[in-house]
């Protein structure tokens, strides 16, 4: 499998509200989205999902007027299939699924333009009332994901067919909407139940809802809940998407929450809107694991995929230990960050013995004065580095360096920019004696680490007759 994107859109009710519409607002975001995507910034898209909400009163000429601008010409969206799921402000709500036709089943139930399209592995499937639906699509690469929405509120039959449903997918990794899931920290009453369902179906690894606000994230078991909504920002969501782009190479998927709202003349010079759109909060961008039929449950960071382990070191302190590393390598140190800036270098990890030409050591990976930390290397002729950018005092951080082929440095998943080139060559040949703790200057111990290293790994590619 390679790289795809899911696009989440929170509730939009107050952008599809009688006469008081504001449509432009979301068709400028996936405009954005559209170049984004356009761009490689983003994986191809292969499915759109509305948490519901769709309208503000359910009403027919809100239904159609949100239906044209969904169907509108997009881009990256035309032709793709969308899930979209029964908010309460989209029907009756003192009412179950079995309440019966209405405007919004019209507009976006079994005979909705938008149901059927590209990487539909079967046709839809819908319950009995047409309010909850079921979809499987194929994935770049290889691999499937099963797409289940539920009404606002199922009755029994409803939650029978669900049952029925998961248990005969069982090897299909797969996503549940439903509108009412998750706030702040917690599950909803309705998310409880959703959750005590789900015991028996381990493969729904992703619960999205939306309902209330701000945006929550909640893993429960293993099991992400997320509540997708934004209504505690001007116009009531500012037409804000979220993009769920997975990665299964890596074994993790990201949630890149964004809007397109502060380009409106009417919002670019308050600053409590600029605060609010920034969208900095950690439950509006973070990463979560994927499941293993996605990828997940690696223990391997994907630039060692297919080397040999050689060091696995749970360091107490200053610790010296042997290992060879010629051609490509993989170097992995858990850390934590002193908790006050320092006043001079410090060094998490040395390869002892002397650079030519210098005082230095033949590699360390080393935390500044400004608090960045730096790998630099020996290499045949020349002297390499990678440097990232400065971080909290106390930060806690996963740094991946990999020298040689495909090279390269990551903190946290996060591919450092400051890189030399010759960063691609391998390390330079001689003593390969290595210090946690401590670097050395001129064959003399120096630049202790005032923080803790929790963990030294070190992969090498294999040799040609071993590969």
């Amino acid at each position: 499998m390679t790289r795809f994107s899911l696009l989440v859109i929170g509730d939009t009710q107050y952008l599809f509200d009688g006469d008081r519409t504001a449509p432009g607002l979301l068709t400028a975001t996936l405009e954005r989205v559209d170049k984004l995507i356009s761009a490689g910034a983003i994986a191809p898209l292969r499915h759109v999902i509305h948490v519901g909400d769709v309208t503000e009163h359910g009403w027919r000429s809100e239904c159609e007027q949100a239906l044209r601008t969904l169907t509108g010409s997009h881009e990256t969206l035309d032709g793709l299939a969308w899930t979209i799921a029964t908010g309460n402000h989209d029907v009756d709500q003192s009412h179950g699924d079995d309440r019966g036709p209405t405007p919004f089943l019209d507009a976006f139930g079994p005979g909705s333009p938008l149901v059927s399209g590209g990487h539909l592995v079967t046709p839809v499937a819908h319950s009995r009332d047409g309010y909850s639906s079921w979809r499987v699509l194929d994935l770049p690469g290889g691999g499937r994901l099963g797409v289940l929405a539920l009404d606002w509120r199922p009755t029994a039959p409803t939650w029978a067919w669900a049952d029925g449903i998961l248990a005969t997918h069982r090897d299909v990794p797969t996503v549940l909407v439903s509108h009412d899931a998750a706030v702040d920290a917690r599950l909803t009453p309705h998310g409880a139940a959703i959750q005590e369902r789900l015991r028996a179906h381990p493969h729904v690894f992703l619960v999205i809802g939306g309902h209330e606000w701000p945006s929550a994230r909640v893993p429960v078991d293993g099991r992400e809940f997320h509540a997708v909504n934004h209504q505690q920002l001007p116009f009531g969501g500012a037409g804000t998407v979220r993009v769920y782009e997975f990665d299964p190479e890596k074994g993790e998927a990201q949630a890149i929450t964004l809007n397109a709202a502060l380009t409106d003349p009417l919002l670019l010079h308050s600053v409590e809107a600029r605060r609010h759109l920034s969208l900095a909060r950690p439950e509006d961008q973070f990463r979560f694991p994927l499941p293993a039929a996605l990828g997940g449950g690696r223990t391997v960071p994907w630039q060692a995929d297919g080397f040999d382990l050689v060091v696995d070191e749970h360091p107490d302190g200053e610790r010296e230990f042997e290992a060879e590393l010629p051609g490509t390598a993989v170097i992995e140190v858990e850390c934590v960050l002193p908790s006050a800036m320092p006043e001079r270098w410090e060094v998490l990890l040395a390869r002892l013995g002397s650079a030519p030409g210098s005082s230095e050591p033949l590699a360390a990976l080393s935390l500044s004065s400004e608090n960045f930390v730096g790998w630099q290397a020996a290499v045949e002729s020349a002297e390499c580095w990678a440097t990232s950018h400065e971080y909290q005092p106390g930060a806690e951080l996963t740094v991946v360096v990999r020298q040689g082929e495909g090279a390269g440095m990551w903190i946290d998943g996060d591919q450092v920019g400051r890189v030399d080139a010759v960063l691609a060559a391998p390390l330079l040949p001689g003593p390969w004696r290595w210090r946690v703790g401590a670097g050395e200057y001129a064959g003399q111990r120096a630049d202790d680490f005032r923080g803790t290293v929790r963990r030294v790994r070190m992969w090498r590619a294999p040799s040609p007759l071993e590969g």
